[in-house]
């Protein structure tokens, strides 16, 4: 069926975007004043509400097992509380079209991981491939001319931290996935229990972040961000359900073009001669280690 066959490219490529998407949206928020943990709270109790309304509203009635909750704590600690906490507190630092690349050298982690984890064999393209990518890591951080300031190097270090999260909790959703579960219950598990999560952090550090009467526009960006985001669980977790974590891996690079086009729109960024060749070094690298990936959907 033609449209089964197109299903995962769909999802891909929608996926692609509204992540893509995300990186100038939390950037605008963190410079017009919503904290970093006060924005990441609402990205994960928004979407959670959305969610769980909809599983109400189709009346999908889903038991509740120790092995589920384990399994929405991981994915909520890994997938969404370390990974998009980090990242906002870094988007104020960094150009937004930066940080979408080098947050999504997930498969350039994930692969190691994998192999690690007896999930994927040894593949010389693939080595390769994270080989190239850690060239353009290096092209960005060793230079000092590369970023448009040298106090950024920190904030492209620490910012690591969010893909390497991101890596284990693709390689754990597709392995521990429980039976019977469809993507929807289980965007919802996870959203609810990162807020759960996310909440004494907020309220401990005052960053709790309060919508006013009249909504301004990072009201309205936060909301956008909280439709998005609720989208873009449900892709996700659908996603490897049906193609499998490597063809998900292919996302990160429509992500990375997608967040260097809105920071070069909304932002006016541009590549310098240090940054330009190392981005080109950090997509080519994601394009090898996904590269195999297609042939085991076709």
């Amino acid at each position: 069926m033609p449209r089964i066959k197109f299903l995962p490219l769909i999802l891909l490529l929608s996926l692609g975007v509204i992540w893509g998407t995300g990186y100038s949206i939390a950037r605008f928020a963190m410079t017009h004043g919503v904290p970093a943990l006060g924005y990441s709270f609402w990205q994960a109790l928004g979407p959670a509400i959305l969610l769980t309304s909809i599983l109400i509203f189709k009346n999908k009635n889903s038991t509740t097992t120790t092995s589920k909750l384990k399994y929405y704590f991981i994915c909520a600690l890994t997938g969404v509380v370390i990974p998009n906490t980090n990242m906002y507190f870094a988007s104020p630092h960094l150009p937004a079209g930066l940080l979408a690349v080098i947050v999504n050298t997930v498969p350039i982690i994930a692969y190691p991981l994998a192999l690690l984890g007896g999930i994927e064999k040894y593949n010389f393209r693939r080595l390769m491939g994270i080989v190239i990518a850690i060239i353009g890591l290096m092209l960005i951080l060793t230079p000092k001319s590369s970023l448009p300031s040298p106090h950024m190097i920190p904030w492209v270090l620490s910012v690591l931290i969010t893909p390497i999260s991101f890596a284990f909790c693709s390689v754990y959703i597709a392995r521990f996935r429980p039976a019977n579960t469809d993507s929807l219950g289980i965007s919802a598990g996870t959203l609810i229990f990162a807020s759960m999560i996310l909440l004494p952090f907020v309220l401990y550090t005052h960053t709790f972040y309060t919508f006013h009467w009249l909504p301004t526009i990072p009201d309205w960006v936060v909301l956008l961000e909280i439709v998005l985001s609720s989208i873009g669980y449900v892709l996700f977790f659908q996603l490897i359900k049906i193609a499998g974590p490597v063809y998900y891996s292919l996302v990160d690079t429509i992500v990375a073009l997608t967040g260097l086009a809105w920071g070069y729109i909304l932002f006016h960024e541009h590549l310098n001669a240090w940054t330009a060749p190392a981005v080109f070094c950090i997509l080519i690298g994601l394009l090898l280690v996904s590269s195999s990936s297609q042939k085991k959907i076709d």
